[in-house]
């Protein structure tokens, strides 16, 4: 009965991954569509304040929440730093890219958390991990660059790439800064106060736009878009996370962001913008590379 019940709780995990994949890659396509019309700095005060404001509905009706010490407080800052330059780093990166490229650049999340992962906690990898991290980064680069080797050769990297680049490097320290600088509070708790701070940590800048902002004039999309990445990109994906880590190994929970460009591709294909067979040959090596990572952790 125990080992059946485990069983249906890994493939709850599995299931809770694949419905995080798809979540995150719809941030691309929703952010590229609302980015013209909001500023990235504000978009994400705005994802931040709403997550925090749906984790305390939900929390508030569990458990007590209780301000956290200096200490505390710290721990959860830097954590939330991680997150706030990948977000405003990533809506910036799509006014001037495409989802698809964002979510190339996307999965190679696993061997950067890996790689500072090592460096924090010293957490080691088996040789077959360090090959599918290796496959699935080559797989990614290739999508980034069309599927052209004469652009690879001249490493035609734009800024809007750059950018979500050094974004996704930010990111990539969020999960080893999570287990480095956990101190056995519930995770939910932990979620909420990072997400807390970081609206306050974008509070300086993200207030002034607030009010200087005229709404009044904006498409009803992007309040939709608002809403939707802040309830289910945000707060969703969080409690997607957070069920599937304490189920799966971090290289299984690791794996699903290998499925993001093919997510986005799928996206991209109901606006009629047709993958070339590179690209989606380059989209097989990262979920060549899922596979892989899932079979030996």
């Amino acid at each position: 009965m125990d080992n059946q019940h485990g069983l249906a709780m890994q493939t709850r995990a599995h299931g809770a991954m694949l419905l995080y994949a798809f979540l995150v890659s719809t941030s691309f396509p929703i952010g590229k569509a609302i980015t013209d019309q909001i500023d990235p700095v504000l978009l994400t005060f705005l994802r931040f304040s709403l997550a925090s404001l749906f984790f305390w509905l939900f929390l508030s009706r569990r458990e007590k929440i209780i301000l956290p010490g200096c200490k505390d407080a710290l721990r959860y800052a830097v954590i939330s730093l991680t997150m706030v330059l990948f977000f405003v780093l990533m809506f910036e990166a799509l006014k001037l890219t495409t989802p698809v490229k964002t979510g190339a650049i996307f999965t190679l999340l696993p061997l950067t958390s890996g790689l500072i992962g090592f460096v924090l906690m010293r957490i080691g990898m088996s040789p077959a991990q360090i090959v599918a991290l290796v496959l699935g980064s080559m797989g990614a680069i290739w999508v980034l660059f069309d599927g052209s080797l004469d652009k690879l050769i001249a490493f035609d990297v734009g800024r809007g790439e750059f950018l979500f680049a050094l974004g996704t490097l930010s990111f990539s320290a969020y999960a080893p800064l999570i287990k480095k600088l956990h101190r056995g509070e519930n995770v939910l708790v932990m979620t909420f106060w990072v997400l807390v701070f970081g609206a306050l940590l974008l509070a300086p800048f993200g207030l002034p736009k607030l009010v200087a902002e005229n709404w009044l004039v904006m498409d009803g999309r992007v309040y939709l878009g608002l809403l939707y990445l802040a309830l289910f990109n945000t707060a969703g994906t969080f409690f997607l996370a957070k069920f599937a880590s304490v189920r799966l190994p971090p290289a299984k929970v690791m794996a699903y962001t290998y499925l993001t460009p093919g997510f986005v591709v799928v996206f991209a294909a109901f606006g009629n913008q047709l993958p070339s067979l590179s690209v989606v040959a380059g989209i097989g090596v990262t979920i060549m590379a899922m596979v892989l990572l899932h079979r030996t952790a």
